[in-house]
Order: structure tokens, then C-alpha cells, then sequence
């Protein structure tokens, strides 16, 4: 008899975590790919708003590739070690907290903005 028969057999143990871990990220995947469609729905949605009111698919091009530029201008200075710009509250002036939310909140105040829904 080898010794390592008379070692525990752990291997259903790790193979059943192991099939919960997978099932679990499928079922994200799942609902990120729902998630996706969703987003890309409301995106051609708007597109369409947007190309009634004259704006043609270059104007598109244009903008994403500014946007874009400014993205990666900022990514690199905060690289470079600079600070963001904070944005300050309308009431005390003083610097708002990103809570992570849409709004934006002043720990002095407790007065709620929305400065960017895309930050």
C-alpha cells in the first residue's frame, strides 16, 4: 500500500468549493453580459435621439477621441503625482465628498450636488 492511500481523501472538498466558485463567477458573467446589453441599448437609443437633432457619426468620432485625450491627459498627471481637482460645495465652499454616489456631499454642510454623473 502506497502512503499516500492513507492520506484523507479531500479531493470532493475542493472539487465542490471549486464548482461553487465557478458557478458563482457564471452567474456573474451572466449578469454582467445583461448588464452590457442593457447599457449598449440605451446607448444606440440616445444615439438616435442625438443624430435627429443633425449631429452626424464623425461628431461622434470627434467627441469620444476628445474625451478620451482628457481622460488619458488627467490619468497621467495623477501619475505625475498631481492632485485632482476637487469641486467645492456651493453653501461653504469647501471641498465636497465623493461618497461614491451620484451626488456628491458636503461634510459640513450635509448640502447634496450632483457635479458630474459620469465621474
Amino acid at each position: 500500500m502506497s502512503k499516500f492511500n492513507m492520506l484523507p481523501n479531500n479531493a470532493n472538498m475542493y472539487n465542490t468549493t471549486t464548482n461553487q466558485k465557478v458557478h458563482d463567477l457564471t452567474e456573474e458573467i451572466a449578469q454582467m453580459k445583461g448588464e452590457i446589453d442593457r447599457l449598449d441599448l440605451i446607448t444606440e437609443a440616445m444615439w438616435t435621439f442625438i443624430k435627429e437633432k443633425g449631429y452626424s457619426e464623425e461628431d461622434l468620432v470627434k467627441r469620444i477621441t476628445e474625451l478620451d485625450d482628457s481622460k488619458k491627459q488627467k490619468k497621467k498627471a495623477l501619475e505625475d503625482g498631481e492632485r485632482p481637482e476637487q469641486d467645492l460645495c456651493p453653501f461653504c465652499h469647501v471641498p465636497l465628498q465623493n461618497n461614491g454616489k451620484i451626488a456628491d456631499r458636503c461634510i459640513y454642510c450635509g448640502h447634496e450636488i450632483i457635479t458630474s454623473p459620469f465621474k
